[in-house]
């Protein structure tokens, strides 16, 4: 009886893993994008400057999170939004 159980509490993870994955996917997609969004409204009140400085890492993380990469993309956003707006914590 124990290994019935077992098996059948093992199908019931199996079967939930993928749903649970898609649901972290699309979160980190929207973090990506709440970040992109962000670094824009940050860089509409910096400097010529602070852009320059910040345009690679925010280049760099865009493509992260498009290669599916969204948790080294949102670090990298995340940099290039500290680097035009240090005072500014972001949010996600």
């Amino acid at each position: 009886m124990n290994i019935r159980y077992s098996l059948i509490a093992a199908s019931a993870v199996l079967a939930i893993s993928p749903v649970a994955f898609a649901e972290e996917s699309a979160q980190a997609a929207q973090d990506c994008a709440a970040l992109v969004q962000q670094y824009e409204q940050a860089a509409a009140t910096s400097t010529a400057e602070q852009i320059g400085k910040a345009k690679a890492a925010r280049d760099e993380g865009e493509k992260l999170c498009a290669d599916g990469k969204s948790a080294e993309g949102a670090a990298k956003l995340k940099d290039a939004i500290s680097q035009i707006a240090p005072s500014q914590q972001p949010s996600s």
